[in-house]
């Protein structure tokens, strides 16, 4: 009986938990900080497939295309070193970071970074990776 008790109390607390976070002026400091959170995205190029020039065009695409999502870059390199783990180091790895995940789907979804995309898959394979970023630690 003490267990489900226990159960129920703490589904209470979960459901008044949700209920405080929905409440509008009662959102912690915490909370406010979850949506502030940036969001970095990890491009890595896995295989070249065509002329280096085709991802020459898509990197000038790009440049236009992500500031319009808040984006910016905050590394380029095709000079990388495994510092552990097994694989290949990957030829290419770009880092961005945008101001939100949901400004990374809106980017990422957008028909003009699709159209982009078309362009960079010609010449080359990638893997992409959203992540969030940790809160503004003011």
């Amino acid at each position: 009986m003490y267990r489900c008790v226990g159960l129920l109390r703490a589904g209470a607390l979960v459901s008044l938990g949700a209920a405080l976070n929905a409440w509008p002026l009662g959102i912690s400091r915490s909370i406010a900080q979850e949506e502030n959170r940036p969001a970095l995205v990890v491009v890595e190029r896995t295989a070249t497939t065509g002329e280096e020039s085709i991802q020459e065009q898509y990197a000038k695409l790009a440049r236009e295309i992500l500031p319009k999502y808040g984006a910016r870059y905050l590394a380029r390199s095709q000079r990388n070193t495994l510092l552990e783990g097994d694989g290949q180091v990957p030829c290419c790895i770009a880092i961005l970071q945008f101001p939100t995940v949901e400004a990374v789907r809106r980017w990422y979804d957008s028909p003009e970074n699709q159209s982009a995309a078309k362009i960079r898959q010609r010449g080359a394979k990638f893997r992409i990776i959203a992540i969030e970023g940790l809160p503004d630690q003011r």
